[in-house]
Parts: C-alpha cells; structure tokens; sequence
C-alpha cells in the first residue's frame, strides 16, 4: 500500500479502517479541515469506518490564480487585437488626431472638480434620503465606492447593493433602506424630465434630438415594426406576468408599504424634500459642467444650453442600454449630439472620450479606496 508519503498529498483518515479497506489507522489532519475535498471509496460511509480526505490547497487560492491566469490571457488578446488594428489603421488615426486642437487645460480641471463635486452632491442626496445622522465624508465615500461596483455590473445594480448594505449596516431595515434608494431614484428622474423641459426650446429646431435618436429609428427600421412590436410585447407579458404573480406581490407588499410611509414623511418634512430634490438637481448641474469642460477644453464654440440638451437627451436615450455606466452607449449619442449641435467631429469624440475618463473611469481609484475603508469600518 502506498503510504501518504509516496503519494506526496496528506491523508486524512477517520476512525480506523474497515476490514474492506485494509490499512493502518492513523490521523494526518483533522477531517472536515479547510481545503480538504472528502472522498469515499468502496461504498464506505465518511461519517462511519473510513474517510480520506485529499488536501488540494487554499481554494481562495486557488480561484485567485485562476482569476489571474484568466486577466493576463485576456489582456494578451486585447493587447494583440490593438496591436493589429494599430498597424492597420494607423494612416487613418494620425490624420483623425491631426485635426483634433490641443486641449485648454484650465477646462479640464473644470471637467475635474465638477466630476469630484458630483460625489459630494450624491452624499447629500443620500443623507436627505434616508434620515439618517452621517457625516458628509462618509456619505461621499459610500458614493464613490457605489461608483466603483457599478463599472461592473449593468442597469446600475451594482450601485444600488452597496447603497443598501451601506443603510442596512447603519441601522436601516431593507424595505426602509429600498425605500431611500428608490426615493433617490425618482427624484433623480422627475429632475431629468424638469431638465428636459427646461431645454425644450434648444432641441426645436436644432436637429439634436433627432440626431441622438437616430441610431434607436436606424435599430427600428432594421429589425421592422413587427418584430419590434413582438419583443415589446414579449417583454410587456412577462413583466405583467411576474407583477401579478401572488408570490412576487406577497413579496413586494412590505416594500411597497415602507414607501408609502416613506414618501409620506418626505411629504411631511418639506426641508429633507428640498434638500432630496436639490442635490440631485446639483448632480445633474454637475455632470452637465463637467461635459461642457470637456467640450470648451477641445472647442470653445457650444452653447451651456447645447451641452445641456445634448446630455439629457443622450443619457436618457444610452439608458436603454443594458452595460455598466451605459458604456458602448452614450459615447456615441454624446459625439452624435454635440456633432449636431454645430461642433467638429474629431474634436468632440476627443472631448466625450475625455469626459468619460475624468468623469467615469477615474473615480474607480478612489472608490476602490472607500469600498476597502468602508468595509474595514464595518460600513459595508
């Protein structure tokens, strides 16, 4: 027989071997150890005469280099596939980067400091929410850690769960901590229909609205209306579907009730409203700033009504998308908008490309900071 030696694994043995199963008695580690995978063999039962248990290693472990292992091949791909387009493109973006002007640097740190303020204003949005007693530093870094786990996961989810662990932990119930989350929400969506409005003259006649569109009406006319009308019934039945579902409603009847309680002590409490609806007007205020810091940075000839126009009714149109952030989305819409309004191709892709690093892609540094630090603090 091999002994644990020859086989260079450790074995864990159990209470003394059956007579099927010839062998020594002996304990090399403790059964049911971390890190140990239990195999039976020849019918014995684990929790009676026999047991081994193989040691493969820190599991942890070994999903890390595996997570690893996956990145590196990834990044070799796309390091290869930029590669190759490079090379083959390379005539066509050296003439685009040609005529692209050399940025003003004062509006990037416009770009800057209206993208970090955005943050700050979401933590006042939060704290009007929810009630709750918190210091306008930590309500920022929760913002910036949200920030962070929704470059991952699409239709902001992922900033919508770190908003809740992060109201549960400081005392919240969840149906009350979905109900802040929700009240967040709704403002920030009745401010964007206010805003759109409020631009309503801008977009008559200025071809930005039909321009941002236009991709959603080429989509539409490509797949045809009967197909279009299908998908949207499909989607329609099964959202009716899982709306009157007993057990869904069952469910949803706790939350729907906190809501109610909770929308009703906003209404009585006209200063937290003000607050609510002010600081997530300051968030739009803010993402519009930085944009046009973008814009002025690369060219100067965009009126503050033609970027404002251009983000609300792009952001809107790019949230239909189902990416993190609506990448892949609103890049286009933003270019195709701003491009409409008057401004020069090349250098509007280089202002939305700016914009979305500054605004989108940086903060990730700092919010993996605060995830960290909140979540040693026991916030998350």
């Amino acid at each position: 027989m091999l002994s644990p030696r020859m086989l260079d694994v450790p074995v864990v043995l159990g209470a003394p071997c059956s007579p099927g199963l010839p062998g020594r008695p002996g304990k090399a580690g403790a059964p049911g150890a971390p890190g140990a995978t239990r195999a039976v063999f020849g019918g014995v039962d684990a929790t009676g005469a026999a047991a081994i248990a193989v040691d493969l290693g820190d599991p942890k472990l070994f999903r890390l280099r595996r997570t690893r292992l996956r990145i590196l091949v990834a990044a070799g791909v796309l390091a290869v596939v930029a590669g190759l387009m490079a090379t083959r493109f390379r005539e066509d973006v050296v003439g685009s980067l040609s005529a692209v002007p050399a940025p003003r640097w004062p509006w990037l740190v416009v770009c800057v400091v209206a993208s970090g303020t955005f943050y700050v204003a979401h933590g006042v949005s939060v704290r009007a929410a929810s009630g709750l007693r918190m210091g306008l530093g930590i309500a920022t870094a929760s913002q910036l850690a949200a920030a962070a786990a929704n470059r991952v996961v699409p239709a902001g989810l992922g900033a919508i769960a770190v908003h809740l662990r992060f109201l549960e932990r400081r005392g919240m119930t969840r149906p009350a901590a979905l109900a802040a989350v929700a009240s967040i929400k709704g403002a920030a969506f009745l401010v964007h229909l206010a805003g759109i409005a409020l631009v309503a003259g801008t977009l008559r006649g200025s071809g930005i609205g039909e321009a941002v569109t236009r991709p959603v009406r080429m989509t539409v006319n490509g797949l045809g209306t009967g197909p279009v009308i299908a998908g949207l019934a499909v989607v329609g039945v099964g959202v009716g579907s899982a709306v009157t579902h007993p057990r869904i409603r069952a469910r949803a009847r706790p939350a729907l009730r906190v809501f109610r309680q909770h929308l009703g002590v906003l209404a009585r409490s006209p200063g937290r409203t003000i607050v609510l609806v002010s600081s997530t007007a300051a968030t739009k205020i803010c993402q519009v700033t930085a944009l046009a810091g973008a814009v002025w940075a690369f060219e100067g000839g965009l009126s503050i009504a033609s970027v404002t126009a251009v983000y609300l009714v792009g952001s809107a149109v790019a949230g239909a998308a189902p990416t993190a952030g609506n990448v892949g989305a609103l890049e286009p819409a933003l270019v195709i908008g701003l491009t409409a309004s008057g401004a020069t191709g090349a250098a509007m892709v280089a202002a939305v490309l700016v914009f979305r690093l500054i605004s989108y892609w940086l903060p990730i540094i700092p919010g993996v900071t605060a995830l960290a630090l909140l979540r040693r603090r026991g916030d998350l």
